[in-house]
């Protein structure tokens, strides 16, 4: 199986501060409009996607602060073994998009965790 890192995304109720602290870093953000409404700021680094989301606290307990996406070569197979595991959450099953054939599980932690094989 092939495992590549595509992109991380963090929802926040500190967009500008995140910004900063990001930017110094050394990301290069552009502003992007997304249909939800919210603030989104994307950079890439190495071919991997890194967003940032402003998210109100109202909707933060609602929402995971932490999504990480993978390109893996095993949708099916990969999806079925994740959710074996305790405290794992099957959001999204895999679908195909436009984009490509995604899943979407959360972690036991809660973090969620998009699968797409492309």
């Amino acid at each position: 199986m092939s495992l590549v890192i595509s992109s991380i995304t963090i929802n926040t109720g500190q967009l500008q501060n995140m910004l900063e602290f990001y930017s110094r870093v050394g990301f290069k953000f552009q502003m992007v409009r997304v249909d939800k409404g919210s603030e989104v700021y994307r950079a890439v680094h190495d071919g991997v996607e890194f967003s940032l989301y402003s998210l109100p606290t109202a909707q933060k307990a609602q929402v995971p602060s932490l999504q990480l996406g993978f390109q893996i070569t095993e949708l099916e197979n990969t999806v079925a073994d994740l959710a074996k595991v305790p405290g794992s959450l099957l959001i999204l099953d895999p679908t195909e998009m436009p984009d490509g054939k995604k899943a979407i599980i959360l972690d036991p932690d809660g973090h969620s965790i998009e699968l797409c094989q492309k």
